[in-house]
């Protein structure tokens, strides 16, 4: 009776442990889920200071500036730009590149903001792709219309960050790869430093957008 009573409890034991391992497998976010949450907040962060009247225009720029250093891997989208012209530069001008590219991109989104009229933005949906990034989905609501504005995020060792940006259907990353190609195929690498240093590069930015 004993070892009847023993084994019950054993199995009873055994079952509270797996509908534990169960409900903390069903907890645990999708990817959709997790990027969309990302950029959800990442939103919400930054209409916080736009909307915050106590802050001057510089500032708001400013305090903007760092949440997209914090959300984007700068890196990472400097590598994809290059493609397979990132092995062709120097450590020292691949670390140029990084720095220039990424104070450039920075630069043209912080100018946007000079358009900012009160535009609402909203997350519409969120896509997985073959090789886990996730496709979130934004609609900038402004006074002449929509403007679709699609984040490519990847998960890496400091969580989910921007890889890319894809404003109405035209992708950041092949824009600049295309540019970058064709100045490569005529000039040298630091030639192409310096074309961001000047602003000699088009950029694909949503107007007014936060």
């Amino acid at each position: 009776m004993c070892r009847r009573s023993e084994r019950l409890r054993a199995l009873a034991l055994l079952g509270a442990v797996c509908a534990l391992a169960a409900s903390a497998r069903a907890e645990v976010p999708s990817p959709e889920v997790e990027a969309r949450q990302v950029v959800q907040s990442t939103i919400d962060q930054v209409l916080h200071v736009l909307h915050d009247g106590s802050l001057s225009q510089q500032v708001k720029k400013d305090d903007v500036e760092q949440i997209a250093y914090q959300r984007f891997d700068f890196l990472l989208i400097s590598r994809l730009v290059l493609a397979q012209n990132w092995s062709k530069f120097s450590p020292k001008q691949q670390a140029d590149f990084v720095e220039v590219f990424k104070k450039h991109l920075s630069t043209t989104y912080r100018d946007t903001l000079d358009n900012f009229r009160d535009e609402k933005i909203t997350v519409e949906n969120a896509r997985l792709e073959p090789k886990g990034d996730v496709t979130v989905m934004t609609l900038v609501h402004g006074a002449s219309g929509d403007t679709k504005v699609d984040y490519r995020m990847r998960k890496l060792q400091d969580g989910w960050r921007g890889i890319d940006v894809i404003v109405e259907g035209v992708s950041l990353v092949q824009n600049f790869r295309s540019q970058t190609q064709e100045i490569l195929s005529t000039e040298s690498p630091d030639a192409l430093i310096q074309r961001l240093r000047d602003k000699q590069i088009k950029d694909v930015a949503p107007k007014g957008q936060g």
